[in-house]
């Protein structure tokens, strides 16, 4: 089956230009993470993306916080009742 069947030839050109350079940069990004998983750098390139990074550490911190000021908030109404 031709997947280019029923289209012009700009058309064709066009979507054959389109899957060429997303072909080039799947494998440019492949041949990347390969280099850096053999050089073992590829969890190390930028620890804040990661989820133990320190904007994660920094949310969950204040998450932490607003939770425990709503339970503090909370036993001291039920303490005055």
């Amino acid at each position: 089956a031709d997947p280019f069947a029923g289209m012009g030839d700009d058309e064709k050109e066009y979507h054959k230009q389109l899957s060429d350079n997303i072909n080039k940069r799947m494998e440019d990004s492949i041949s990347e993470l390969q280099e850096r998983h053999a050089k073992g750098t590829n969890e190390l390139d930028d620890p804040d993306r990661a989820p133990t990074g320190s904007a994660y550490k920094v949310h969950a911190q204040m998450k932490r916080e607003k939770m425990m000021e709503e339970r503090r908030r909370r036993e001291e109404m039920q303490r005055l009742k």
